[in-house]
């Protein structure tokens, strides 16, 4: 068992969403840098975190933090790794280093300090949280209210069931991910962030010279940026002349279309003024033009950044963005982790360095 001492910012149980429910209005919602959770799911010896959407097993639920992260007691001994945003992490009022498994002994207290690069750390606890389970996921949904542990952030006095850590869970104590790939993963440095994005699916209702400035142009992440959505500012775009169809079935506002389904990561531009990423827990539907659609792999990325800082969205064919959530999901498995084996030696980087 786990109690919260105090809650952090907003700290939610996550695991790999709940797809399949769209036709019911109910959105994937889970970790919104799934790779982070993933590994750290690996470095304890979990079942890993799948991309949103992906079929089959959730994978095991760990704690999604953002900014602050939580202080807890741990009643019973336990095998944990902390990922994603770079964070302090302290056992027991000591410093222990992040993306590693380490031993918690029973009465322990652990506390995660604010991210000083990147919004979100991620907690892996060996044999995951078992809140009750909703629709096949343990995922906290938030502005749904549903699934985790009551459908809201964690709060002071809560407390979390776990279960008892096997022989193979012990055997993971010490291990990290390794450098090469830590270093792909860690929320980035850089004053501008590339963003991978197909094109798409209604790029072809703006004008020619808003699509290159959509991609030739700087956005900023506004202080508007939350599980559900990502607004940036930048360049105004420009719609073409409106089809007849949609000025009658749609209305006059040029960004307004026939309500579709919203893909995680497609980018609404309503009335041209902002740019919208969507998070994991966006609408099922909407009716707002949307110009491209970010990559799986870069979702993370997304998931990652801080209001005020900039980015860049590049164009990749579809294939392209296929094969690059493949790699990255070969990539971040048990081959990833350093003192279990050392056979990744990748040539090529997951974000096309």
């Amino acid at each position: 068992m786990i109690e919260i001492l105090e809650p952090g910012a907003q700290t939610t149980v996550q695991d790999g969403g709940r797809p399949g429910h769209l036709a019911a209005g109910i959105t994937v919602a889970g970790a919104q840098d799934y790779l982070a959770l993933r590994l750290a799911n690996l470095l304890v010896g979990n079942a890993p975190t799948p991309p949103p959407f992906s079929l089959g097993p959730r994978g095991d639920a760990g704690l999604e933090c953002l900014l602050a992260g939580p202080k807890m007691r741990f009643t019973d001994e336990a095998v944990i790794a902390v990922t994603g945003a770079e964070v302090r992490l302290e056992i027991n009022s000591r410093p222990a280093p992040t993306w590693t498994a380490h031993y918690v002994e029973p009465g322990s207290v652990v506390a995660i300090g604010p991210a000083r690069v990147g919004v979100r750390s991620y907690v892996a606890i060996a044999g995951g949280i078992r809140v009750p389970e909703v629709l096949g996921s343990r995922s906290t949904h938030l502005f749904a209210g549903r699934g985790g542990v009551a459908g809201r952030p964690l709060r002071r006095g809560d407390q979390l069931p776990t279960v008892a850590p096997s022989a193979g869970h012990f055997e993971r104590v010490g291990a990290t991910v390794n450098e090469q790939l830590r270093e792909q993963l860690r929320p980035a440095f850089a004053d501008v962030v590339r963003i991978r994005v197909v094109l798409g699916p209604q790029d072809e209702l703006f004008t020619d010279q808003s699509v290159e400035d959509f991609l030739g142009e700087e956005w900023t992440l506004s202080p508007v940026a939350d599980r559900m959505g990502f607004r940036f500012t930048g360049p105004r775009l420009y719609f073409k002349e409106r089809p007849p169809y949609l000025l009658r079935d749609a209305g006059p506002d040029p960004s307004n279309i026939v309500d579709d389904v919203i893909p995680v990561g497609g980018i609404q531009v309503p009335s041209g003024l902002e740019a919208i990423v969507m998070g994991v827990e966006n609408p099922t539907v909407g009716g707002f033009a949307k110009i491209a659609t970010v990559i799986t792999p870069d979702i993370c990325r997304v998931g990652q950044l801080r209001p005020g800082q900039r980015v860049m969205f590049t164009a990749v064919h579809p294939e392209e963005a296929v094969i690059a959530s493949l790699r990255v999901l070969e990539t971040c498995s048990e081959d990833a982790i350093d003192n279990l084996s050392s056979s990744l030696h990748k040539a090529t980087s997951l974000f096309g360095g």
